[in-house]
């Protein structure tokens, strides 16, 4: 790519790079007519060997402009400079769900601060289902968590309408195989809003667990992406109370829901999902209050033999 620090291109003045991946550099800009940072997507034309290539990321972008939710980054312009496809987004101050997991090591969330993540990001993905588009590429590095710790999706930019023909290669599979649905590994083409569900289910299962469901070279998968895939197509994963024993069991059976491989046995949508959400999310596990009853019980009668010891002191 040929765009460099310090350059103009249009309205935008080019600060230097605020990530990269496959699928193109993010730069943090100036826009000039605004006077307001921005985060500029930049994705090579020629990054795929298709000649539609083009044409489906720029028409996907539009689709992601036409989002406007409080959980969705929003973007704000579309156009191309130096063979790029370059996509205007919001700046976000904050940091990636994917680079908070990875500080952690090992460790998962808090469990008040994952539902609350994965609370916006069902909302969102409602909102976007709601208007024809499947993301389908939820994941850590696709979140990002602002000052205000409020959790927000980005990069839309492989999502499909939903019904519409695909316009990639035969066989061309789109996704990270740590989240990818079984259907969207198996088939790609006809995959709808149920298999976000399962990748939010992976996500909010890596946040209470510490790692996703299945992981390369542990447990019985292989060393591979396509061992990772074949996991998700035919393994039933370790449910995550089996990782983490102070889960609440409602928590572990609802993720579970969520990752089940048959669409029609699953979580319907992303709106049930967070309707359970908020109904397991607040109120205790039976076993919790199981413990605070037991609690309170050796309260009461440490407070009686208290009673007893000053009654009948000397």
């Amino acid at each position: 790519m040929s765009l460099q620090p310090g350059k103009q291109v249009r309205q935008y003045t080019l600060k230097g790079h605020l990530a990269t991946g496959g699928m193109g550099v993010v730069w943090q800009a100036r826009d000039v007519v605004r006077n307001e940072m921005v985060a500029i997507k930049a994705v090579a034309n020629d990054l795929v060997a298709d000649p539609e290539f083009k044409v489906r990321i720029q028409d996907e972008a539009r689709r992601h402009q036409r989002l406007q939710h409080p959980h969705i980054v929003p973007v704000q312009d579309i156009f191309e400079a130096e063979g790029d496809t370059c996509i205007v987004m919001q700046l976000i101050h904050g940091r990636s769900l994917d680079n908070i997991l990875a500080t952690k090591g090992p460790h998962p969330l808090e469990l008040r601060e994952a539902i609350a993540i994965t609370r916006d990001i069902l909302g969102a993905l409602d909102y976007a289902h709601q208007h024809g588009i499947v993301h389908r590429d939820v994941k850590p590095s696709n979140v990002l968590l602002d000052e205000h710790h409020r959790a927000l999706l980005i990069d839309f930019g492989i999502a499909l309408a939903m019904g519409e023909e695909r316009r990639t290669r035969t066989g061309q599979i789109v996704g990270t195989p740590a989240y990818m649905s079984p259907e969207q590994i198996t088939k790609p083409k006809s995959i709808d809003h149920r298999s976000d569900v399962y990748s939010v289910g992976c996500v909010f299962y890596e946040m209470l667990t510490g790692r996703p469901p299945f992981v390369k070279g542990e447990e019985g998968v292989g060393n591979t992406d396509f061992a990772v895939q074949h996991a998700h197509v035919t393994k039933r994963p370790l449910s995550p109370r089996s990782r983490m024993p102070s889960l609440p069991a409602d928590i572990d059976r609802l993720i579970m829901a969520a990752l089940e491989k048959d669409p029609e046995r699953r979580l319907p949508g992303c709106q049930e999902f967070l309707r359970l959400l908020e109904q397991v999310g607040t109120r205790p596990d039976v076993e919790s209050r199981r413990s605070y009853r037991t609690a309170w019980v050796i309260g009461v009668l440490v407070i009686a033999l208290l009673i007893l010891v000053w009654l009948f002191r000397p």
